[in-house]
Parts: C-alpha cells; structure tokens; sequence
C-alpha cells in the first residue's frame, strides 16, 4: 500500500516540476479551468485519505475485540492451570468443543502472550501492544500507535505533493511576472528622463508587473468558488488540507536569505514572520488586518466553502507577498523616481489584498516597505539612528532599502 501512494507522490511531484519549466506555456495566461483541474488532485489525496483511515479502523476494531478475546482466554488457561495445581474439579473449565473462533484466539494467544507472564494477559507486553495499536481514541490510558507506519509516512508525502501541485498551478502566474521584478531598470531612472512623460499628467500608476499580480489574485477568487461550491469534493479536499501553507514557506526563506537575517530555529522563526502579527510594534503604520469570520446560523456549506478559498488565498497570497519582498531587497538602486514606482506598486498590491479580505492580509512589512521608500532621506536617516531590537528582521529591510537609496549607514 504504501509503495502504491509513494508512486502517486512521485507522479505529482513531476507534475509540478512541469508546471515549472520555462517551456511549459500553460501557465503563461491564467485559465480558471487548470486551477479548478489541478484541484482534482487534492480530491485523489482526499479519497486516499479516507479509504487509509477506513482500513485502519476496521483494522483497529479487529484488533481490539482479539486483544479482549485473548485476555478472557488467557483468564481461562489460568483458572485451568489454577485448578489443576490443586487438584479441585476442573471438568467445567474444559470445553467439550471449539469454535473456529476460539481456535484463532488460541493461536493468537500462543504467539501474544508471554510464558513467564505473572500478572495476567493485560500486563503481557505482547498483548499491551496489541491494545495499544487498536485503541484509536486513547482509552483505558493507552495511546494509539500508527496501525501502517509506512503507509501514513507516505500518505503524508503525498498530500505534500497534491498541495504543493494546486499550488504551483495558483501561481505560476504571478511568480513569472515577480521573478525579474529586482532588474528592472525603472528603479534606477532619473527624474530628468521622466521630467516631459506623459504620466506625469496621471500622477504615477503601478507598474504592469504587479498590475498582472494583482489582477490574478482577484481572478483566483473565482477560479476557487466552483470547486468549494460542490459539497461532496469539499468535504474530500478538507481531510488534506492541514498545514498547507507550508508552500509559502520556500518564498520567505528566500527573504530572510536575502536580508541577511538567520536563526537557530528557522522553522518556528519562518512561520512566525509569515504570520506578521509579531511584527505590529515594530512597523510604520500598522494596519490591523485580522478580519473576523461572519458566521450565520444555517449557512455550514458556504462557511466551509469559504475557509476552504480563504486557505488557499491566504497560501498563495503569503508566498507572493515573500517573493515581492525578496525581489525587493535584492534592487541594486532605487533613485527618486524609483522610490516612487516602489511606494506606488506596494500600495496597489495592499490595496488588492485587503479587497480580499484574508485574514492576515496585506502583511504588515509591505506597508513598512511603502513608507520606507516615501521616507525623504533625511527622516529615512534618523530612523536608521533609533535603535529597534525587534528580533524578525525589520532592521535588515530598512538598511536595505536605505543602501538602495544610497542613504549611508553609520
């Protein structure tokens, strides 16, 4: 069994490398049709999560009425032996005759049970195991071991796959058009060669970059609703989708990479700068993103509809977010005018994801960042001078984004 769904892992993980390439043209346009395609995968981790955990209570409960049974026949074999040894009547101890069921727990009990066991079938470390294994719910202060080890390492593995699979699909997209982002040459532009533009009529507009970035993470809204819209493919997808936002965690490395900034426990520091709340004392700004769920009595299919998009959109939303950031920090120069386009497109972007209404969205950094490159030089200065212990990498960005903008830092 578990080699079956290792090869389906190993199927989705070549998937995604596919959906990856330079030469695969599929996601160079969005199309709602491959998102809604791509999350058929989710329902096969789905099926096979539920038919594992089918087998293994079933299994379980097999087990758990043979571990009663031996520990009666176990019982029986002492109160024979018992009588023997005292030479009372035994007559009634014997059976005249043995089921088929008996004659397995025997057996059962002859490989279970131990020789020298003193205490009885329950104190049987063969037989503790056996209960322990089909104890499910942890009762009679035995906790539940894995059934098929094996099986739940790789089914592990494989709602891995499927998740990361939905999510390269919801956003190839938008990583196409961030992955240059940082060599742009609109950064570094003078004001001179912008002084007789025609923008300079409309003021500055964000950039097509994020424009294409934004728009897809609106579009991905609609993409998401059908399938959460079918009840049935909703509740298989919901038994894997536990930990999914690990797909962003790759992007925020990158970040943390990109800033120079490491710790010891990257795990918990990653998910507690993706989170952001942490950061709210130390950013400019702050903006309380923590939407509360309205919940209406009557309505259970389209809360959960709901949660199912907001999981997903808050996946995709968290790993653009990083990327834009370590694009970001990774601009060689921003002049004036670059500052401008920066400030510009951030503020769109927060726009877009506070349309979204995902809580934890827009996190709290790309508003941080929107300031920093409106700052003028000698306010940018003066806050590098205040000392500012936050422990997530906020001073980092902010000597960053100082060095772009040549700003020296004593």
């Amino acid at each position: 069994m578990s080699r079956h769904i290792g090869e389906l892992s190993i199927s989705f993980d070549t998937l995604s490398t596919n959906v990856l390439s330079e030469k695969n043209e599929l996601t160079e346009n969005f199309d709602e049709q491959q998102v809604q395609c791509a999350l058929e995968v989710l329902k096969i981790a789905g099926i096979v999560q539920g038919n594992l955990s089918a087998f293994e209570e079933k299994t379980r409960d097999r087990l758990r009425v043979l571990a009663e049974r031996i520990a009666t026949t176990i019982d029986q074999e002492s109160a024979l032996t018992e009588a023997v040894v005292k030479s009372s009547t035994s007559a009634s101890l014997v059976p005249d005759s043995l089921s088929a069921v008996e004659i397995e727990t025997i057996l059962a009990t002859s490989i279970c049970a131990e020789n020298d066991d003193m205490d009885g079938a329950s104190k049987s470390p063969s037989v503790l195991t056996l209960q322990r294994i089909s104890n499910s719910d942890g009762s009679a202060g035995l906790v539940a071991a894995a059934l098929l080890p094996k099986s739940a390492d790789s089914l592990g593995r494989l709602i891995k796959s499927s998740q990361s699979f939905v999510f390269d699909f919801s956003s190839a997209l938008p990583f196409r058009h961030l992955s240059e982002m940082n060599g742009l040459s609109i950064w570094g532009q003078e004001e001179s060669m912008w002084s007789t533009s025609a923008t300079d009529s409309y003021g500055t507009l964000p950039q097509s970059y994020i424009t294409q970035v934004g728009e897809h993470l609106l579009a991905l809204v609609q993409a998401l609703e059908p399938f959460a819209s079918d009840k049935e493919a909703l509740q298989l997808v919901s038994m894997v989708m536990d930990g999914v936002d690990h797909v962003a965690d790759k992007s925020w490395i990158s970040f943390a990479n990109a800033i120079n900034y490491y710790e010891s426990d990257e795990k918990e520091f990653i998910t507690m700068l993706k989170k952001g709340d942490v950061l709210k004392d130390f950013v400019i700004n702050y903006l309380d993103n923590n939407f509360e769920d309205e919940e209406e009595e009557g309505d259970e299919d389209d809360s959960a509809a709901q949660a199912f998009c907001n999981q997903w959109l808050d996946a995709v939303c968290s790993a653009v977010t990083g990327l834009l950031l370590e694009q970001t920090v990774r601009i060689q120069h921003l002049s004036r005018k670059g500052c401008e386009h920066l400030s510009t497109d951030y503020s769109y972007i927060v726009n877009v994801l506070s349309a979204l209404g995902v809580s934890g969205h827009p996190h709290p950094l790309l508003n941080h960042i929107a300031e920093l490159a409106k700052m003028s030089p000698e306010d940018l200065q003066n806050r590098m001078s205040e000392p500012n212990d936050d422990g997530f990498g906020i001073r980092n960005t902010e000597v960053r984004i100082a060095l772009m903008r040549g700003i020296s830092i004593d």
